[in-house]
């Protein structure tokens, strides 16, 4: 062998004579591929790690594992082909060996014009490999963001150095290094937060927030082989103070296609923001297609937005995974000065789950200070939940951690969950999620839809009330093409059922929201 360090030039080999067997795969921030090779059913498995992109962290490590499927041995003397793509050009492409099979390449990754190794290289074929105190290590401009990375990798020796497959096995497939992105998003409360997405597939473009809900898109080729897709996974980490975007159900849209819920699930696993996981497997890509592809058939538009109906128990599993807990509360809407019943169901993960009793924590927070606090002792694995009524001060209207904590003794048997408490009728909110809208706004609605007051008193009335700021719309934005300054008659029936308390605040208040982008109301 001869020591080579810090390679300025790519090195590429390609053994063009030797046929070929070709698999394909799509996969996260790794994957595991089974393959048969010389009658042989082993699994290649092919990791990026840490598998979110981190420009303040620029070393990964790339994983090349072949081993038998059934005892799980290793599969010595393996020689490797390895190519990696971003948006379809080639980073490298090169060739890697290691004595046991199991590769592990250090990533450096920078802005530097061309990529250097330093390493040892096999003395047969010349593939790349470990130094002899020193890990082999690619320094370079290899994971530049996030995203999905396309791999093909060819086997071409096991089990000795001089063993090269005919025909030689090829694997195609992409992995994904998570990225992450944040955006202020301002309430209608003109408060500002600081939203996060992680995409596992590719990166996210295009993101927004308006009247309530926040699109964004993601490059996806619906016209691939489908079936070589693992599956596409977003999350939207919502801070714990963006009350009217806390939610206990979303609605989740792909190219304009309601998602279904199981597609759609909540995680409070951190105390500062709530984690919206949106998950496409294979089969709901599939089923979708077909509908997609009328809107694009290049991107997948997300949209999100939180949803009129309550989906209760949410639940969290502690980080020992002793117990489940389940949270769900009457009434759904929790006011500040109204009593609320909290219904906690507890049940072990794994046991026989035989009914029991356990002391246990539970404390509410709420910027850094305990609004409540107490040890209680309930029941698991029971069919009845624990119950615990709590009345909350008007000051404590805003979001707030309900903490379960110390189950059964345990110090990690413990999790969150974010409620948001409403305030009173006339106190300020810090954290409601419905405007606050004086009741004698609802005469002049009705005097409306009666017909005793004209469209134009009706127009004029609202403007001022939203100049004034008595009337608290959410923020829109105004057409740059005004259509018929007519107003539909859908908006005067809203506003007649509205001062019937047949309709709620929310959706009359869509109504002024489009008579504002017409230009028929003027702010």
């Amino acid at each position: 062998m001869k020591q080579i360090a810090l390679l300025s030039i790519i090195f590429l080999v390609v053994f063009s004579f030797i046929p070929v067997n070709t698999t394909f795969g799509h996969g996260l921030g790794g994957e595991m591929r089974p393959l048969s090779i010389e009658n042989k059913n082993a699994t290649l498995s092919i990791d990026i790690s840490p598998s979110i992109f981190d420009p303040k962290d620029p070393e990964n490590f790339i994983t090349l594992k072949l081993f038998d499927s059934k005892t799980e041995a290793i599969i010595e003397h393996v020689t490797f082909i390895l190519e990696l793509k971003k948006d379809g050009e080639r980073i490298f492409r090169y060739m890697f060996h290691d004595e046991l099979g199991n590769l592990n390449a250090r990533v450096i990754s920078d802005d530097s014009e061309s990529i250097r190794v330093e390493g040892n290289q096999e003395n047969v074929l010349g593939g790349w490999m470990r130094g002899d105190s020193k890990p082999l290590t690619m320094t370079g401009p290899i994971f530049s963001s996030g995203g999905l990375y396309e791999y093909k990798v060819e086997v071409i020796t096991i089990e000795s150095d001089t063993n090269v497959l005919e025909p030689r096995i090829e694997l195609e497939g992409a992995i994904s290094l998570a990225d992450t992105k944040s955006f202020t998003v301002t309430d209608s409360q003109n408060q500002s937060h600081e939203v996060q997405t992680v995409s596992y597939f590719d990166a996210l473009e295009d993101f927004s927030f308006e009247d309530g809900h926040m699109e964004f898109s993601m490059p996806f080729d619906w016209n691939q082989d489908l079936e070589q897709l693992s599956v596409v996974h977003e999350e939207i980490r919502i801070p714990n103070t963006f009350g009217e975007f806390l939610s206990t159900k979303y609605d989740s849209y792909i190219n304009g296609i309601l998602l279904p819920n199981d597609a759609v699930t909540i995680d409070d696993y951190s105390f500062d923001d709530r984690t919206v996981h949106i998950v496409l497997n294979k089969e709901l890509i599939k089923q979708t297609k077909g509908d997609a592809t009328q809107t694009s058939d290049s991107k997948m538009y997300f949209r999100i937005q939180t949803s009129d109906k309550v989906q209760f128990p949410l639940e969290f599993a502690t980080p020992d995974l002793r117990y489940k807990a389940f949270l769900s509360w009457e009434p759904e809407t929790i006011n500040a000065g109204q009593e609320v019943a909290f219904y906690l169901d507890l049940q072990e993960m794994f046991s026989e789950k035989t009914k029991k009793t356990v002391e246990y924590n539970l404390a509410i927070m709420q910027n850094d200070s305990k609004i409540f606090s107490k040890q209680f002792t309930g029941n698991v694995n029971s069919d009845n939940p624990n119950e615990h009524r709590i009345t909350f001060d008007s000051e404590n209207a805003g979001t707030a951690n309900l903490i379960i904590s110390d189950i059964d003794g345990y110090s990690l048997s413990k999790g969150n969950f974010i409620i948001v408490i409403q305030a009173p009728d006339n106190l300020p909110d810090k954290g409601n999620s419905k405007p606050e809208i004086p009741s004698w706004i609802k005469n002049n609605a009705g005097w409306w839809a009666d017909n005793q007051i004209d469209d134009d008193t009706f127009v004029q009335g609202i403007g001022y009330l939203v100049k004034q700021k008595i009337l608290q719309i959410p923020a829109t934005a105004a057409s740059q093409e005004f259509g018929s300054n007519e107003i539909p008659s859908w908006i005067k029936n809203n506003a007649g059922w509205w001062a019937n308390d047949q309709i709620d605040d929310a959706t009359f208040l869509q109504g002024i929201q489009f008579l504002i982008r017409q230009g028929i109301v003027v702010t």
